[in-house]
């Protein structure tokens, strides 16, 4: 019996492979083909050579695959298990006394493998891939004007004080509400505010003026002093360093984008956006388990004649799961509502439907 088992589990692991690997081909060549019809006239426009475009592809070759994925283990699923049952192998599995969950529990570990392979996937290959990509599109496809302003600049010296600008002039090299941060492992140590710099070209200093400092001494007393107009500025960027194009938060994999929004709560600045895009990059790595949970009962709830049934039903679900994670993202960025609750919302409820129509699937 164990073999016999065995020997189903490499069956149906072949089967999904078989089918998943073709779908995601297909998917990819369709991405990349629609992308490149959407870009076209602005490879022309940029005299793009063939050498360019191989490199932004291969650039996007990872995103690509990250959104083929969960519609590839999707119809793997259905047919993998649909085609067994259409043969009434599940018929005799289950009259043999196979339990449904052990028919399926090759694919539910399949599932846990592509949540656990999509995290890693998407942080440590597709974030950085896609932050060079966009590049491409920014500095090159795309070119756009420097901003005249610039709204909540956050910088760090090689110092490691961090600077925070609320409005920066680009064009006068002015900015508006500095405050300077000394940072340590325990915290924020010091602090500099200061109302206006302007960067002086012929001296290459910034002209400053008068501000305030807080500081904690030895027994952990703040003391205020007044800055005056010759006190030394304690940072050293420059316009350059201030204008210069840092990664973007959503081009931030999870692990930089939870630093990010940490030294934002430091700065005092509402990191509530980037709360939101944290829970919604974890609640996204879940749609590989999601869709074959989903997948093995609507597999097995269509007619043996029809798979067609089958992956209906599964795409409307992943549709709507799409519908369910994206607007709890939408709502989350315009609502007092705890990020979690609104993001984590569809995939609680589709867990929940996938628990009953298994159940319903398993009993009959």
């Amino acid at each position: 019996m164990l073999g016999f088992i065995s020997l189903i589990d490499r069956y149906l692991i072949r089967a999904f492979f078989k089918t998943m690997w073709t779908v995601l081909i297909g998917l990819i060549g369709i991405f990349t083909i629609a992308d490149f019809v959407e870009k076209i006239d602005n490879f022309v426009d940029a005299g793009a050579g063939a050498n360019l475009m191989l490199i932004y592809y291969g650039y996007s070759l990872p995103y690509f695959i990250d959104m083929a994925l969960p519609m590839s283990m999707l119809l793997a699923t259905v047919f993998s298990l649909g085609t067994l049952n259409k043969n009434y192998e599940i018929a005799a599995m289950r009259a043999s006394g196979i339990s449904m969950f052990r028919i399926a529990r090759p694919l539910l570990l399949l599932g846990i493998f592509f949540t656990v392979f999509q995290f890693g996937f998407q942080n440590l290959v597709v974030m950085p891939f896609n932050h060079q990509q966009k590049e491409i599109t920014r500095n090159i496809l795309k070119p756009k004007r420097s901003p005249k302003r610039m709204k909540e600049v956050v910088r760090q010296d090689v110092n490691g004080n961090i600077m925070v600008i609320k409005t920066y002039d680009v064009h006068n090299n002015k900015g508006r509400d500095i405050s300077i941060l000394a940072y340590r492992d325990s915290g924020i140590t010091e602090r500099w505010d200061y109302g206006i710099l302007r960067w002086d070209d012929s001296l290459g200093i910034w002209n400053k003026s008068e501000g305030l400092n807080r500081r904690f001494d030895a027994g952990g007393r703040l003391i205020f002093s007044q800055i005056k107009l010759g006190d030394e500025l304690p940072i050293s960027l420059t316009p350059a360093d201030i204008v210069k194009e840092q990664i973007r938060p959503n081009e931030m994999n999870v692990f930089q984008l939870l630093e990010f929004i940490e030294k934002k709560k430091l700065l005092g600045l509402n990191p509530h956006r980037w709360v939101v895009d944290y829970h919604f990059k974890l609640a996204f790595v879940m749609t590989g388990f999601i869709v074959i949970f989903l997948g093995i009962s609507f597999a097995l709830q269509g007619t043996r004649e029809n798979l067609a049934v089958g992956v209906g039903k599964s795409v409307v679900a992943l549709f709507v799961y799409y519908i369910l994670l994206i607007g709890g993202q939408k709502v989350a960025y315009n609502s007092s509502m705890h990020p979690s609750v609104a993001v984590w919302f569809g995939n609680v409820i589709l867990f929940i439907a996938g628990c009953l129509l298994f159940y319903r699937t398993a009993k009959k």
